[in-house]
């Protein structure tokens, strides 16, 4: 089978490294990115054929992964139209962008399916959500996003809210990280031994996690001791209603995935610089994490590896 990634950015890199980590020759993965040097750059680093030419890419492929920015996507998908496969399967990573709106611009014969991924598929351990139209076999699909992790089948009326919860939620994770490698440092941590301990806690926990089958509420109690530490924590967080605050983030980014794929190219520039003239202080917090901890990337990437 082969495959075309069309738009090879942060996510579409992902699940690049991760299908060449699951054995996928590159010979079969033909890819596109802009600008060129973009693309000369990912040639040489990953061995694949990467063009800036959309339609010259997809001329041969089976399956076809789409991974541009919402609003781009129909653009694009009229740019390909010609030159696909008259069976190919043409698969939507971006959030909200309807099966409706694919199949207006696709043509016949041509199948249509939407899928939310994330960033984990580089470490082949993505939680991956494929919707189709009914009746529609996602055999080779599945086979494919499984390559990076676990894949399930849902309705289209649900890739909103898995967008919010499975494509958006790694940025939650990372969120906490960052706030209690912060708060290590802050507390007199040197930046390297904060971050090693933060990223082994998280995988610790996240793996414990997946092996129970107990419900995370129940892995809660279980690590709670009244009047011990871990409930003085859980106090400030629940006084400051954090639980709530998660959750209607989680509403947020499902009702941006609806907004996203209508909005045109200057209003999209425009919710840009709203949220970032509204994140300005956490932005600026973060940039500092960030910058407290690049010195000691290289001694934390050896030491995170030991321990994993």
């Amino acid at each position: 089978m082969d495959i075309a990634i069309l738009g090879v950015g942060h996510l579409g890199e992902a699940v690049l490294i991760g299908l060449l980590e699951s054995g996928l020759p590159p010979a079969q993965i033909w890819a596109t990115a802009q600008p060129a040097e973009r693309a000369a750059a990912l040639a040489g680093a990953y061995g694949i054929e990467v063009g800036t030419d959309n339609a010259g890419a997809v001329s041969e492929a089976d399956l076809v992964l789409v991974a541009v920015r919402p609003g781009v996507v129909p653009g694009l998908l009229d740019e390909i139209a010609p030159a696909l496969e008259p069976d190919a399967v043409v698969v939507s990573l971006a959030a909200g962008v309807t099966l409706k709106a694919m199949a207006e611009r696709l043509p016949e014969g041509v199948t249509a399916v939407r899928a939310m991924t994330n960033v984990a598929a580089r470490s082949r351990e993505a939680a991956t959500a494929l919707a189709a139209a009914e009746g529609t076999d996602l055999t080779e699909v599945e086979d494919l996003f499984d390559r990076v992790g676990v894949t399930v089948a849902v309705e289209e009326s649900l890739m909103d809210l898995i967008t919010a919860v499975g494509g958006s939620g790694p940025a939650f994770l990372y969120f906490l990280a960052d706030a209690m490698t912060g708060a290590a440092v802050e507390g007199g941590m040197e930046p390297a031994a904060a971050r090693v301990m933060v990223d082994q806690m998280l995988l610790g926990a996240c793996l414990n996690l997946h092996a129970s089958d107990e419900p995370a509420a129940e892995l809660l109690d279980g690590v709670t001791t009244p009047g011990g530490t871990t409930a003085a924590a859980l106090d400030v967080l629940r006084t400051g209603g954090v639980d709530d605050t998660v959750k209607r983030a989680v509403v947020a980014a499902a009702r941006r995935g609806r907004d996203l794929a209508r909005l045109t190219p200057r209003a999209r520039a425009r919710a840009r610089a709203v949220n970032a003239a509204g994140s300005g202080s956490g932005s600026a917090r973060l940039r500092r994490s960030s910058s407290a901890t690049t010195a000691a990337t290289a001694t934390t990437s050896a030491a995170t590896s030991m321990t994993r």
